[in-house]
């Protein structure tokens, strides 16, 4: 299948849009923040931290964030390791919430000190994602929506999807839908759609009609399975619980696009507005060429941009030049003062 990738270079962060033909499939996001946090696919050096039988594991120091999760099980020509000693690791899922990355051995330890062999950046992950994906440059706006809590089902009805510590809730609602069954059938495919497009993984509920039929029952896990079967993750769905309930589980190798956008509430983060005032800053002085640039900002977008966890201004001047202020202000804007 022919894949493409949008990807958007901007001040604080990388975005990608991937498309299989004409369809958007998935969204993903690298924060500057974040840029040294490991990631799918890199190599670091890692040092045994502890052994925990009980998990069957080791835990591995990495030398940046929580420790990573070395399993037993599976690694073909893994020494015994003793506490303190390094080897090389491969990142096979990063941290996602509190929980640390998953590691496999790679190989005698290329490091003295655990840390990052060979990073790799979005544009690099999504080759070795889909090889053969080819790329080009455009603003990805698009994700700036793609976490809607309640979306609309073609043919009337809606989900709406909440994110909580153990589990993702999904709730279809009837709404002006013919029947139940015309909802579920339809909402069971963008279901997916948005769990693939998000990268939403772990546990999820999904709370459909009422649908008492068997036979109807049956064809909704159907079409859930067919439209899985497209998805790079590892998918399970469980058969309707007698209250109506379908359970599933989707692999996850990293945080989500909501995770990495919003707070657990499902607002955006106080670093998501700071990133958006800045993109709107930058599209102002691409359409303003030569005039002075005023980016009004509320005081913890402001407060945020003051003391930022990365340099935003020096590669922000290299794009509109030195014309740039920031001021104060009860809304965010843009604006160009000639």
């Amino acid at each position: 299948m022919k894949r493409r990738a949008v990807i958007e270079e901007a001040v604080g962060e990388t975005r990608a849009a991937v498309y299989e033909g004409r369809k958007l499939v998935e969204l993903h996001l690298d924060r500057w923040s974040d840029f040294h946090t490991p990631r799918i696919g890199e190599r670091w050096t890692a040092q045994a931290a502890s052994i925990d039988a009980s998990i069957g594991g080791i835990w591995m120091a990495l030398g940046k964030g929580p420790d990573a999760l070395l399993s037993f099980k599976g690694q073909r020509d893994m020494p015994r390791l003793t506490e303190g000693q390094s080897v090389d690791v491969v990142i096979a899922k990063q941290s996602i919430a509190e929980k640390g990355p998953v590691v496999r051995y790679a190989g005698d330890p290329t490091r003295d000190a655990p840390g990052v062999i060979e990073a790799l950046d979005l544009k690099q992950r999504l080759s070795r994602r889909f090889p053969g994906i080819a790329f080009e440059d455009a603003p990805v706006g698009i994700l700036d929506n793609a976490t809607e809590r309640t979306l609309a089902v073609p043919g009337g009805g809606s989900i709406t999807i909440d994110r909580t510590q153990a589990l993702i809730a999904v709730d279809v609602d009837k709404g002006g839908a013919k029947t139940g069954m015309d909802c579920s059938t339809n909402a069971a495919k963008l279901i997916l759609d948005q769990l693939r497009l998000r990268g939403l993984g772990g546990l999820i509920a999904i709370d459909f009609p009422n649908l008492r039929q068997p036979r109807q029952r049956s064809t909704v896990i159907r079409l859930m399975e067919d439209a899985a079967e497209a998805d790079p993750a590892s998918l399970r769905i469980a058969p309707f619980s007698r209250f109506g309930v379908v359970e599933m589980t989707r692999g996850q190798d990293g945080p989500s696009i909501d995770a990495k956008l919003n707070d657990r509430f499902g607002e955006p983060t106080v670093e998501t507005q700071a990133i958006r005032a800045l993109r709107r800053l930058e599209r102002e002085g691409k359409a303003s060429g030569g005039a002075q640039l005023v980016l009004s900002v509320t005081d913890a977008i402001g407060n945020w941009l003051d003391e930022p966890p990365f340099d935003w201004r020096t590669p922000m001047t290299e794009r509109l030049g030195a014309r740039f202020s920031v001021e104060r202000g009860e809304t965010v804007e843009a604006r160009s003062d000639r």
